[in-house]
């Protein structure tokens, strides 16, 4: 259950008392104004103090300020940049703001008139963390550009000032729409979501930063706090734009790197404001968007693995390409295949148990060291087995044609296109007209130890199917999945 703060400010107009501006207010108002703060998606906490020592809460507390724009139904502005104040809890709990012209009484709990500018309001602009320079915009062009401009400031070094950048903003302002804003009666409620993205990641104390790169510029981000050997960063960036990002640091003479974002940026990860971006071994280098859901235990890739770095690689065409071929247990492209191809690799193998080596009926699914698709994808992305081959099988139907084969789930309606063109044993395509593609799994029959299984299927129409005879060192297409 995300953490989410309720915070009540009442504003409560005073009696009529001679000529001074509280005189102002009609003789009985209940005008109630409550806020919350929306979770950044991807983190549990939500706000960052600002000022002073920083640490993340979802409460605001005591001494918070916010800045409140109203404007009437021709977009006039009546209120200009009002300072409400965080002023403690009721009996109840509950935090309490306070509405009041700043020095209007010594201990500042004197309620400034504004009930009856608030009566007139339809469109609300709050923002959090008050900032007085903004006392100068006194129009709703001036108000739109509040957040653009946040996003202009946003320097690519926030090393030593992180927290001022975040911006909390609830606005229902046209074309300007920000959190929530919802008007009920007497009424307005207030939900203030974040208007920039974050990227968060954490590495071993006392690395040294070996290159940084945030859409191909180098970044410097912000050391949060430190806790059992590792220390966290944090980032925040504007939104819209693509997550590509680089990490490399060096800690014990080893280099490590962290990484998102494909070659060609085909189905790239799109940043959205209020989502936290966390970035490890795991993430993944093609967003889990790209799969289909077929109505089985797991989610199909809508392309092959390495289609995606094909020159002519797009979004509408990468679905049709073949992609890279791979031996069974290879967690790269080797560019080359067959028996004397994979001798090699396994003689070079140092990373544990070489692939040929593994034992009858071993399947490597998910394993970084023999998994092509795991290593190259990151993220949850694997090798599909040989039962989920199956289970895709009883679960779509089907259609052959030249050299592709089309499922289409019995249960979501969904449609898989998976082209294919043979094996390689070479650098030749052999059977173009035969569908294989390798699972994770190897032949369960001791005597045959150096087969894996695979799918086939052909053009002339022969149902798909298992194929246990499939040689491991033989280079076949691979199709990732990730589990539900």
């Amino acid at each position: 259950m995300k953490k989410i703060a309720n915070i009540f400010v009442s504003i409560c107009a005073l009696m009529l008392a001679g000529c001074s501006l509280e005189s102002l207010a009609p003789e009985s108002e209940d005008w109630k104004l409550s806020a919350r703060i929306s979770d950044v998606e991807g983190l549990v906490s939500t706000k960052i103090s600002y000022g002073g020592a920083y640490g993340e809460h979802s409460e605001f507390e005591t001494g918070d300020v916010f800045g409140l724009f109203v404007m009437d139904e021709s977009d006039a502005v009546i209120v200009f940049n009002q300072e409400v104040y965080c002023s403690g809890l009721d009996n109840s709990g509950n935090t309490v703001w306070s509405i009041f012209k700043k020095g209007s009484s010594d201990d500042n709990s004197s309620n400034y008139p504004i009930a009856d500018k608030l009566e007139g309001g339809v469109h609300y602009f709050a923002y959090y963390p008050y900032r007085e320079s903004l006392s100068s915009v006194r129009d709703i062009a001036g108000i739109k550009a509040i957040v653009s401009d946040a996003y202009d400031a946003l320097p690519y070094d926030q090393s030593s000032a992180y927290t001022e950048y975040d911006l909390l903003v609830a606005s229902n302002v046209p074309d300007c729409t920000f959190g929530e804003v919802a008007v009920n009666g007497k009424s307005v409620s207030l939900t203030f979501g974040h208007t920039m993205a974050m990227l968060r990641y954490f590495i071993p104390s006392g690395s040294v930063k070996y290159y940084y790169s945030f859409n191909e510029a180098d970044f410097t981000p912000h050391l949060m706090g430190s806790e059992a050997g590792m220390d966290e960063f944090r980032f925040l960036f504007k939104p819209g734009c693509v997550l590509d990002v680089c990490v490399k640091y060096v800690n014990s003479n080893k280099l490590y790197k962290f990484e998102t974002g494909n070659s060609k940026n085909i189905w790239p990860i799109v940043t959205e404001a209020g989502h936290c971006y966390f970035l490890d071994e795991n993430a993944p280098k093609v967003p889990y968007a790209v799969a289909v859901d077929m109505g089985t235990s797991v989610m199909w890739s809508s392309f092959n693995l390495g289609a995606e770095n094909n020159d002519g690689a797009t979004v509408d065409n990468v679905g049709s390409l073949p992609g890279d071929y791979f031996m069974w247990g290879t967690n790269v492209n080797t560019a080359s295949f067959g028996s004397s191809a994979y001798n090699n690799y396994n003689k070079a193998f140092t990373a544990g148990t070489a692939p040929k080596e593994l034992p009858a009926g071993y399947d490597y699914s998910g394993d970084v060291i023999y998994d092509a698709a795991r290593n190259l994808w990151g993220g949850e992305w694997r090798t599909p087995t040989i039962a989920e081959w199956e289970e895709l099988f009883t679960a779509c139907t089907y259609k052959i044609e030249t050299r592709k084969i089309t499922f289409t789930s019995k249960s979501t309606g969904n449609v898989l296109v998976m082209p294919y063109q043979g094996y390689k044993n070479s650098n030749n395509v052999t059977q173009p007209h035969l569908g294989y593609y390798w699972s994770s799994s190897s032949n369960p029959d001791p005597k045959n130890i150096a087969k894996a299984f695979s799918t086939m299927f052909s053009n002339t129409n022969t149902a798909p199917s298992k194929h246990g005879n499939a040689d491991r060192y033989t280079g076949l297409p691979i199709r990732p999945v990730y589990s539900k």
